[in-house]
């Protein structure tokens, strides 16, 4: 990007910037004589004749370092930097004095003073040099605590992110908290078409009064955002009026333009290494983004993308769910020929007792998908499509089903089994995948009712080998299997059975924790960097 007006930020950058500082001597003397010097060497300078005056004046304006005398009328310095150490601890101060005693240097570095000089002062060059360290300090600090204010908001925003279900919710919901860090009039969210190419603005936020009448959807090509989609970076465009008069075709420039918008920030939103689309803050003003920003908002585009991602998927699972009618006329023969398979044999499974609730299924999907859809966007499982995840949102709470072929008296016994009942318990594996190979003879190769039966079978297993009915190992138990054994037995910990209460969700991890080597590790290593996320899911579906 060669033009002027377009820049690519690296990292924040610090602009050297010179200080205010506040003279505080009762002498008008040596205030004159320090102020002529500091303003001849650049700082922005303010004087006080006494403690008081100084502590009013720190409280009404900003200040980035204090010069004060020790001896003055009213509040002397002494009393002035003991109550700048409680009141204004940030803001670094030098003692200038004529009558410094041993104890007065004592006081002054307990209270913070950065330095302690006497008068007259001989040589200027000294007193600017103790200026320009104490001033550099205070920069450091500022920085440190700006980055720990940062990384306190980045948090907060992921955290946010990470509650969001929708992606309007989302969208709004980083609307408003990065209004507190980046200074924008619009925020929009443009994604790009996946069959035409073309960039499509999804949702729109401003704080102009005209209603938002731009471009809803053009060429990538007719704009800086296919430089933003291959470099995969965060671009900046500080004057909109330059950048169109080195590329007068850009239509979207000129667009912009002509809604009052007068500099713009792009960032891509990446998933598996692709630009799926963009986020793009516009001002009115030129100039309004700077490389803080760009290198802030690069910090969290990563989530940003994930969370956007995962609210579409869940989104259409939700549609799924409420539109089920709808989407089986829509389906092909074979989904509906499923369907009804389905609905066929747990028809014929109802006539037993089923004790499992409907709370229990929802929480075993959800949990199941969570696991699914973060490992499918680690990138390092290509078994993962989107038909898989719904394949697995519908089968997995199929698990148990053959457990309605167990006799109530075992089945719902409150206290141990013995061997032989748990034997009876076992079965519920293979009693399962029979009525689901039963009911699905007339299919052939289905991926839902063939999930379905891996999970019904194999669910049980366990990664060392251990398990139950085949004692498969490892690999050889089918991946939607592995991942349904971690939701269901977190989901049996932290829920009331009849032989036990529910563990709480510590224990139930600690416990799992102790037995990890029955889990597939990379599944559970998943499960353990998003166990809050499961807790939140057992509470809300409780």
């Amino acid at each position: 990007m060669k033009d002027q007006t377009v820049t690519v930020a690296d990292g924040p950058q610090t602009v050297k910037r010179q200080g205010s500082i506040l003279i505080v001597d009762d002498e008008q003397l040596v205030r004159k004589a320090l102020s002529r010097y500091l303003l001849k060497m650049g700082y922005s300078i303010d004087t006080a004749e006494d403690g008081n005056v100084a502590i009013a004046k720190l409280e009404s304006e900003p200040y980035d370092l204090v010069l004060t005398d020790l001896k003055m009328p009213n509040l002397d310095g002494r009393e002035l930097l003991t109550a700048m150490s409680e009141k204004f601890p940030d803001i670094p101060k030098i003692v200038l004095t004529g009558f410094g005693t041993n104890d007065d240097i004592i006081l002054a570095l307990k209270t913070g003073a950065y330095d302690f000089l006497t008068k007259p002062i001989m040589d200027f060059a000294i007193l600017y040099h103790a200026i320009e360290r104490a001033l550099d300090r205070k920069r450091l600090n500022d920085e440190k605590n700006r980055y720990v204010e940062q990384l306190s908001q980045i948090n907060d925003i992921i955290t946010m992110l990470n509650r969001g279900k929708k992606t309007e919710e989302i969208f709004m919901m980083l609307n408003s908290s990065l209004r507190k860090i980046i200074p924008f009039d619009r925020l929009s969210l443009l994604m790009i078409d996946e069959i035409t190419g073309e960039v499509v603005a999804k949702l729109v936020e401003s704080d102009r009064e005209k209603e938002y009448g731009g471009m809803r959807n053009f060429s990538l090509g007719d704009s800086l955002l296919k430089e933003v989609a291959l470099g995969k970076e965060v671009a900046i465009i500080s004057d909109l009026d330059e950048y169109l008069k080195s590329h007068p075709l850009s239509r979207r420039t000129r667009s912009l333009i002509e809604e009052g918008l007068r500099s713009s920030m792009m960032v891509p939103l990446i998933i598996n290494n692709v630009t799926r689309g963009f986020l793009v803050f516009n001002s009115m003003e030129a100039g309004a983004f700077n490389s803080e920003h760009s290198f802030f908002i690069r910090s969290i585009s990563g989530q940003i993308s994930f969370s956007i991602q995962r609210a579409e998927l869940l989104d259409q699972l939700e549609l799924h769910t409420r539109n089920l009618e709808h989407l089986v006329k829509a389906r092909t023969h074979e989904i509906l020929k499923t369907q009804k398979t389905t609905i066929f044999a747990l028809s014929r499974l109802a006539e037993v007792r089923d004790p499992e609730t409907g709370e229990h299924l929802e929480r075993i999907r959800n949990f199941s998908v969570l696991i699914a859809q973060i490992l499918k966007y680690s990138g390092n499982e290509m078994e993962i499509s989107n038909q898989y995840l719904r394949d697995l949102y519908d089968s997995s709470i199929l698990h148990d089903i053959g457990k309605v072929g167990i006799p109530d008296d075992i089945l719902l016994k409150p206290g141990p089994l013995t061997s032989v009942e748990y034997e009876v318990i076992k079965a519920h594996t293979t009693i399962g995948y029979t009525a689901l190979k039963e009911a699905s003879r007339d299919l052939g190769e289905n991926s839902f009712l063939n999930m379905a039966m891996d999970v019904t079978l194999y669910h049980h297993e366990r990664y060392d080998g251990g398990g139950y009915p085949t004692r498969r190992m490892g690999t050889e138990i089918p991946l939607a299997a592995r991942i349904v054994t971690i939701s269901d037995i977190y989901d049996a910990l932290t829920s009331k059975r009849p032989y036990k209460e529910a563990f709480s969700h510590d224990k139930s991890v600690r416990i799992m924790k102790e037995e990890s080597s029955r889990f597939d590790p990379s599944l559970f290593k998943i499960f353990l960097d998003n166990e809050d996320e499961f807790n939140r899911i057992r509470r809300e579906f409780s």
